[in-house]
């Protein structure tokens, strides 16, 4: 497990869905020692009408998670993986070095300690599917978290974000025609053209400033990022992220910016 971990919201089997993930373990799996995957279902006791959890079992479920992953790496070799948290329950995945004695273990963490209903199951896993395929976000899920990355360090600054400004983004083609394609394409959307670039010593050589005044609202962000990402990959480019002016009062803009790079 590492220390690189990162959430973000989403819909699961048409619920909608809390996954916390360990980014960190990426590069470095399948891990071959750790074939089994064990999982875990523990149900809230007072769940959200979202199906999310409360603040009233925070404390619990933290404690709950702990003895849970103490245990399972004593008893397992297990290593959380992630978790997902949907319809009034929190899903636990780890990847162990061995099942054995894993219901037992599982019964004494979370049933007998911390007095929860559960459900448990093991697998072998050793592709790993399970962390690629439903644990791991896909580029547009990155994209997202970066953009709330981006807007918790505006509102920690003070910046105003409920006043709207210029967003600038950057996208960057492999050629002047798929270029051409996105800037028309996102023209018609009402962006403008801010300058164009080219950098010999790039793949992606043929880069584009866009701005457009818009919203700072989380959704108003969130959506222009995923239409630009949208768009960019149908010319065969790469979207490059955003930069906006810090807004401490209804005074004009600092001049001090801020950019999300990838």
């Amino acid at each position: 497990m590492s220390e690189v971990w990162d959430s973000y919201f989403c819909n699961v089997n048409d619920k909608l869905a809390s996954i916390r993930v360990d980014l960190g373990i990426r590069s470095t799996i399948p891990d071959p020692d750790r074939p089994w995957l064990l999982w875990v279902w523990v149900y809230f006791e007072r769940p959200r009408p979202d199906g999310l959890s409360g603040s009233e079992e925070f404390d619990k479920l933290v404690a709950l998670e702990d003895t849970l992953q103490a245990a399972l790496e004593k008893k397992c070799g297990g290593v959380l993986a992630g978790c997902i948290t949907t319809d009034g329950r929190r899903e636990f995945y780890f990847y162990g070095s061995t099942p054995e004695s894993f219901e037992e273990t599982v019964k004494q963490s979370v049933g007998l300690s911390h007095g929860y209903k559960f459900d448990c199951d093991k697998q072998q896993d050793f592709a790993w599917a399970q962390y690629l395929n439903v644990l791991y976000p896909s580029d547009e899920q990155r994209q997202l978290i970066e953009n709330r990355k981006l807007m918790d360090l505006l509102t920690e600054k003070g910046d105003k974000l409920e006043l709207a400004r210029d967003v600038h983004h950057w996208a960057y083609f492999k050629n002047q025609t798929d270029r051409k394609s996105f800037r028309d394409a996102i023209q018609v959307l009402g962006y403008r053209i801010e300058s164009e670039n080219e950098n010999s010593d790039s793949e992606r050589r043929f880069g584009i400033c866009i701005v457009k005044h818009q919203e700072m609202t989380p959704k108003a962000v969130d959506d222009t990022v995923i239409q630009l990402f949208r768009a960019s990959k149908s010319a065969h480019g790469e979207y490059d992220g955003w930069e906006c002016q810090l807004i401490v009062d209804a005074k004009p803009p600092n001049k001090k910016f801020w950019r999300k790079w990838w």
